[in-house]
């Protein structure tokens, strides 16, 4: 079992950007595989809600970079 070290966790308010975004079911692999690939600094995503058959997930991506930033928004917003 893999463990984790609390102290190196970035706390959210630790980056400089955000954006949350509600995506219908099966889109989030999409995003995460374009963030994988065309992000150049360091970022992470956080789960709200979980999309369904009834409604969109809600999710919360956060920055470094304000060209990734920016990159997503246009892409994904």
């Amino acid at each position: 079992m893999k463990t984790i070290d609390i102290n190196r966790i970035r706390q959210q308010d630790s980056f400089q950007h955000a954006c949350r975004i509600q995506k219908k079911y099966g889109i989030l692999d999409d995003i995460l595989a374009w963030c994988k690939t065309g992000l150049t600094a360091e970022w992470r995503w956080q789960l709200i809600s979980v999309s369904s058959n009834d409604g969109p997930g809600d999710y919360i991506f956060y920055f470094d970079s304000e060209r990734d930033y920016l990159a997503f928004v246009m892409k994904w917003r």
